[in-house]
């Protein structure tokens, strides 16, 4: 009896360690991370696009590397989460990049109008141009991006009257999501008026803005198709979107984990990015549609139209950066090829 006692005592030693280690649930797990964003924790940004890269990182590390979302804005306001990421506050962020304008002067140019036909091409379009241009990769030199998306194309809403032709804009108060949409709507006599697209609902329906110019999958996510009665179809602008990670957060993840995680993030995370919404935009349009808006098609001779009066736009947007020394031509004209390329 004696001679089995040690043989009895290595199988509880060895029995009581499983345990331990399955009790505390970290023997597969190295990295545990945060990921914050501004979006509801019902909105498909969160229930699709977030939730969607975690689960795709977690079983391509085998556990190793997992993320918590913390959406809502429950650590950062909306224009907070790139600096959230960038200093360690969260692991990672994921926000809209016109919420802090000027931070991203060459990535800008997915806001000018006419860029793409959809989301997913825009957002290929995006990611391209990140690859290429060292300028733009510059724009993200404190962080590591996971991806850069587009909306897709974004239109005008209004309620009350109609929008067909640029001079059906003046003397309308309009609700922009960004400097460049401030600017064409300036040029065509509209008082543009910056706020988030979550403070929009309550502007319509007091009648502090006489309409927006927003990517349709907001009529849905922001229940605007309740109030709106015209949706304006064009390739207006694009809302444009980050994805990124804090460096040190980035560099504490082991070499191979980070080669798995890099077949997920960037170009592929992209392009899903950019379905996801495009899908949604089909859905918003038919709750629109339900609701009673009118939907107004703008034929070529109108959209000419369009395009002439933005023109300027587009020209004082490319002399802005070649002022700064930043290559605003080549851009453009790489992202108009890469429009028509992928369109």
């Amino acid at each position: 009896m004696k001679e089995l006692f040690p043989l009895f005592a290595s199988v509880i030693l060895l029995g009581a360690c499983d345990i331990t280690e399955e009790a505390s649930g970290t023997t597969n797990v190295d990295n545990e991370l945060i990921f914050s964003h501004f979006f509801p924790d019902n909105h498909i940004q969160e229930t699709e696009l977030v939730s969607g890269f975690i689960d795709e990182t977690e079983e391509a590390t085998e556990g190793r590397v997992t993320f918590t979302s913390y959406p809502g804005g429950q650590l950062a306001d909306p224009d907070g989460h790139y600096e959230a990421a960038a200093t360690g506050v969260a692991d990672a962020g994921f926000s809209v990049h016109s919420y802090t304008p000027g931070q991203f002067p060459l990535t800008s140019v997915m806001e000018l109008p006419f860029m793409s036909g959809s989301g997913s091409t825009g957002s290929e379009t995006l990611w391209q141009l990140y690859e290429e241009f060292p300028e733009i990769q510059d724009e993200y030199d404190d962080t590591v991006p996971l991806w850069l998306s587009t909306s897709e194309p974004g239109y005008i809403f209004t309620r009350d009257e109609p929008v067909e032709r640029p001079e059906d804009l003046e003397g309308m108060i309009i609700r922009s999501p960004s400097p460049e949409v401030n600017n064409w709507l300036e040029m065509m006599g509209a008082t543009p008026v910056s706020m988030p697209m979550a403070d929009t609902y309550q502007a319509l329906q007091q009648g502090v803005v006489d309409g927006t110019v927003g990517p349709p999958h907001t009529l849905v996510d922001y229940s605007l198709h309740e109030l709106v009665d015209y949706v304006t179809v064009g390739d207006f602008y694009f809302t444009t979107f980050f994805g990124v990670m804090n460096q040190n957060s980035w560099n504490s993840i082991d070499e191979e984990d980070q080669e798995a995680i890099k077949e997920i993030m960037g170009e592929e995370t992209a392009r899903t990015a950019g379905e996801i919404i495009d899908e949604r935009s089909d859905e918003a349009m038919e709750a629109a549609v339900e609701s009673g808006a009118e939907i107004i098609e703008l034929n070529d001779d109108k959209l000419e139209e369009w395009e002439e009066e933005m023109q300027p736009v587009i020209d004082d947007w490319i002399n802005r950066m070649e002022e700064e020394g930043l290559p605003g031509e080549e851009v453009y004209k790489r992202a108009d090829e890469l429009g028509d390329e992928q369109g």
